[in-house]
């Protein structure tokens, strides 16, 4: 145990490494020292293996979860009754719980009834549900040291249209972007082919399904399209990977998703994010960060990052020709691409980790 620091429950799920639990891992590096972790999560998948290779907890309560499988519905009561025993358990010693996502905060909400502990949700979702609108207001209700972030305005609307507060109520706590976490271990020379980069799920929210219509779009330019997807059959587009293994791998190659990011950016000259919806867009910071120029939809989010195209250009939504245009615009120019990267790197700097963790220590209680 931490000796003498106070103690925060962290509660996350699902179990593999996505933009918010990313977030949540710097966040956790941060409170070393200060915070004792108390990290709930499902025992298995990439997060978990992350947190206990790099110390990021202190102790840990192992959530139930199906093999390759989330926590269901099934099994979501016996999770969050788990995870409230031990939070009754240990109430003297607690100090906040912190629920990452709605994810979290469904898993979580026993155990702040219990505790009556201050419980900081930290949204990173982009749209609502039908039953987050059923049940946030008896959320509301049963906890009233119920404290809300949000990474962008995007995710304080799903909290405002979830009955959670009302506009305005939430704090703004984007994702944190660690230099050291995410820079790249190497620069490309920018020589061509260049490699123009997919990061993140085969998903149509992501955008995946509009990948064929770009790619074969822009298939006479000297370009390498890097897919770093996840290549689980769960999340498998079968109907888009089968346009896709048309190509040969010097013109689509399926990298399947890395765990070091700094991998990831180093290998690419243009990411692109042809995403409908993002609550904050982690992808696009860390490739600002990098200096890479970003190619993506004009959705708040993104444009909130990218500001008036300086640091990348923006399309219409689900606009393939406009995204065509915009990527043999970047493709052609290498002093736009250089000039986009800059501005990037600028703007990447606001999203610091220290900042952004002092701003969680305050909701937590913790001066």
């Amino acid at each position: 145990m931490t000796r003498g620091a106070p103690t925060v429950l962290f509660v996350a799920t699902p179990g593999a490494l996505g933009g918010s639990n990313r977030s949540l891992l710097t966040v956790m590096g941060q409170l070393e020292g200060s915070v004792h972790r108390v990290l709930a999560s499902p025992a298995v998948g990439s997060f978990v293996e992350v947190v206990r290779a790099e110390g990021l907890a202190d102790e840990y309560v192992a959530l139930p979860r199906r093999p390759r499988e989330g926590i269901d519905r099934w099994l979501r009561l016996v999770a969050g009754t788990r995870l409230a025993w031990w939070a009754l358990r240990n109430r003297k010693r607690l100090t906040a719980i912190h629920a990452n996502a709605l994810t979290g905060l469904n898993l979580a909400t026993l155990a702040s009834v219990v505790t009556q502990k201050p419980t900081v949700v930290w949204i990173h979702d982009p749209v609502g549900s039908k039953w987050g609108r059923r049940l946030g207001p008896l959320v509301r209700r049963l906890l009233p040291k119920l404290r809300l972030a949000a990474v962008s305005p995007t995710a304080e609307a799903v909290a405002v249209e979830n009955g959670l507060c009302r506009k305005g109520d939430a704090t703004i706590v984007p994702n944190p972007i660690d230099a050291a976490e995410v820079a790249g271990l190497w620069d490309r020379s920018g020589e061509p082919p260049l490699h123009i980069g997919f990061i993140g799920g085969a998903t149509p929210r992501k955008g995946f399904d509009l990948l064929p219509e770009v790619v074969a779009a822009i298939a006479d330019l000297p370009v390498t399209w890097k897919l770093y997807v996840s290549l689980d059959p769960r999340h498998f587009n079968e109907a888009t990977w089968e346009q896709l293994r048309r190509y040969p791998t010097d013109i689509v190659s399926p990298v399947g998703k890395l765990s070091d990011v700094r991998q990831v950016y180093a290998d690419l000259d243009v990411v692109f994010i042809p995403s409908r919806a993002e609550s904050f867009c982690r992808v696009a910071a860390e490739a600002m960060l990098n200096g890479i120029p970003i190619v993506g939809s004009d959705i708040a989010p993104l444009r909130t990052l990218l500001g008036n195209d300086e640091a990348g250009l923006l399309f219409p939504s689900e606009d393939m020709e406009a995204a065509v245009a915009a990527l043999r615009k970047v493709v052609d120019a290498p002093a736009m691409r250089a000039s986009l990267g800059a501005a990037g790197q600028r703007r990447a700097a606001a999203f610091g980790p220290s900042a952004i963790t002092k701003q969680l220590m305050e909701l937590y209680g913790i001066g």
